[in-house]
């Protein structure tokens, strides 16, 4: 197989899913040129879909049931922005049950896992626990590591490469409790539209692909390339702030977790700045793809409402109750 992508030829789904069990079983030497063959050659929407597939029959499985709902970005965009995504995940759990899907850092100067332990919210749950908190939260992150173990054998040779490779795309396609709904962005444009068909491919229900200015979100700075999935429909347009009634502002570099927590708070706390109108434009996007908003303008009213009136306050504030209740029982 590893001549054949050497020769540009694509794979097909059920080849590119069983190339992920392969490559568990090779040699560090042959692992780093399968990967290294596939990004010259450029992945396919079959071939993310293929390895998602696997590395989600892989994982350890959680069963959260029904209407979950994940919103989550590749990373790698280094723009070191506030961390959207996380916040966004926290609002939505004041609608809707959310499992956010998550890692420490890649490349920015904070990965969700880093902002939510900022916040004072666990971030390794195991299964058994995962559905409790869920049950009594609406939300719970499930930490990649934890649930890929699959994985341990890949990472060292993704690190020494030192290259992006086709792992840099599935974290947001392989989350444990296969979500219904989602919200995923990406850090290149040329990916918005193969990511939305792996996600067909894989069966989502509903999603929305991203990809602002270099950002792996929506930009509140001007137009962003959207693809809309509604099961086997797959539609590609732009969105702007101005979609959702909103106006256009400047985009503030976050330099630390600690920072980004610090400033998700103050938009929670209903302060009226840029990173509001960052997180409401993404918040309410994810809302209109679920469904619970049947417009953009109706989703940025029920945000902006369930801010304003400390509900997403609140709810953090519930979520870091149920962790702190988390790491007393597991330190007893």
């Amino acid at each position: 197989m590893l001549s054949k992508i050497v020769e540009g030829y694509d794979l097909t789904f059920e080849e590119a899913y069983n190339l992920f069990n392969q490559l568990l079983e090779e040699s560090d030497v042959r692992i780093g040129a399968y990967l290294t063959a596939l990004q010259t050659k450029g992945v396919t929407s079959e071939e993310i879909a293929g390895f998602a597939k696997a590395m989600r029959d892989r994982a350890i499985k959680v069963d959260l049931g029904r209407g979950i709902v994940d919103t989550c970005g590749t990373g790698g965009d280094r723009s070191s922005t506030v961390n959207v995504s996380t916040a966004v995940s926290i609002i939505l759990s004041t609608f809707t049950k959310v499992a956010k899907h998550g890692n420490v850092s890649v490349t920015s100067k904070s990965g969700s896992a880093d902002v939510l332990r900022a916040l004072g919210i666990e971030i390794d749950i195991p299964p058994e626990e995962a559905k409790k908190m869920i049950e009594e939260t609406n939300f719970v992150f499930l930490f990649a590591p934890r649930y890929h173990p699959a994985l341990k054998r890949i990472m060292p040779v993704r690190k020494e490469l030192g290259i992006k490779t086709i792992f840099n795309i599935l974290g947001p396609l392989t989350n444990p409790a296969n979500p219904e709904y989602q919200m995923v962005g990406v850090n290149a444009p040329d990916l918005v539209e193969k990511v939305g068909e792996a996600l067909k491919l894989l069966g989502v229900k509903r999603a929305l692909v991203v990809h602002g200015d270099g950002l792996d979100e929506l930009d509140p700075r001007g137009p962003s390339k959207v693809c809309e999935v509604v099961g086997n429909k797959i539609e590609t347009y732009t969105l702007s702030p101005e979609d959702f009634g909103l106006e256009r502002t400047k985009i503030v570099p976050c330099g630390s977790p600690e920072e980004s927590a610090e400033r998700i708070l103050k938009a929670f706390s209903g302060k009226r700045n840029e990173d509001r109108n960052f997180i409401v434009l993404n918040a309410s996007a994810v809302l209109y793809t679920c469904g619970i908003a049947s417009d953009y303008s109706e989703a940025v009213e029920m945000v902006s409402n369930a801010i304003d009136s400390g509900e997403v306050l609140e709810k953090l504030e519930d979520i870091r109750r149920y962790s702190e209740k988390l790491k007393s029982e597991s330190s007893k």
